[in-house]
């Protein structure tokens, strides 16, 4: 394996499965099909312009994050959750907005993690551990940001 200064910024691409990482038997939110996700302005009459704004850039953000996620590239998935975490907060959606702290948080915990070792990484393991972990909180936030877009379609 790499030192981790070689793959800093970088996930290993085996290292990542965006598949449901939930344990076998035990309910996941991809399946009791959730609700769509509302703003808490969706009844205010001076924001409800702005709010259908940022929910039709929200495809193009999701996008983004997916792409980043795929590519393995940690430092433009955690600007694009940086990003979105500010704006979502702004048009209402706080859910999502505490949803890409957290995966800005989950990278900048790896990316210390990574700095912290001089030399060969001898605790793998828990590097994976906590890159699994990024990857389900970036489908937990991508599955918000679905549920708010699903949600655009009710309030027009």
């Amino acid at each position: 394996m790499p030192a981790p200064a070689a793959r800093m910024g970088k996930f290993d691409a085996d290292e990542v499965d965006t598949g449901d990482m939930r344990e076998e038997g035990t309910p996941s939110s991809r399946d009791s099909g959730p609700q769509p996700l509302k703003s808490r302005f969706a009844n205010d009459p001076e924001m409800q312009e702005l709010v259908m704004w940022f929910l039709g850039d929200l495809e193009r953000r999701v996008s983004a994050i997916r792409g980043a996620l795929e590519a393995n590239d940690a430092s433009r998935l955690r600007i694009l959750a940086h990003q979105l975490s500010g704006s979502a907060k702004g048009y209402g959606f706080e859910e999502i907005g505490a949803a890409a702290r957290e995966v800005e948080s989950e990278i900048r915990y790896i990316k210390l993690h990574r700095d912290a070792m001089p030399g060969p990484d001898d605790d793998g393991l828990e590097d994976e551990v906590h890159i699994a972990t990024l990857a389900e909180k970036t489908e937990d936030l991508i599955l918000l940001c679905r549920r708010a877009i699903d949600g655009k379609a009710g309030a027009a």
